[in-house]
């Protein structure tokens, strides 16, 4: 079972990185949100 799960994260990796979800280009395959600066919230 821990075989298959780690070939499905395999694939799924291989997969964002065909997609260009790279963290070099801050961007992954969990949606990443920036938290406001203070100035931005006011």
């Amino acid at each position: 079972m821990l075989t298959w799960f780690k070939g499905l994260i395999a694939k799924y990796d291989a997969w964002c990185e065909s997609m260009g979800l790279t963290p070099e280009n801050k961007r992954s395959c969990v949606p990443y949100r920036k938290e406001p600066s203070r100035d931005e919230r006011n």
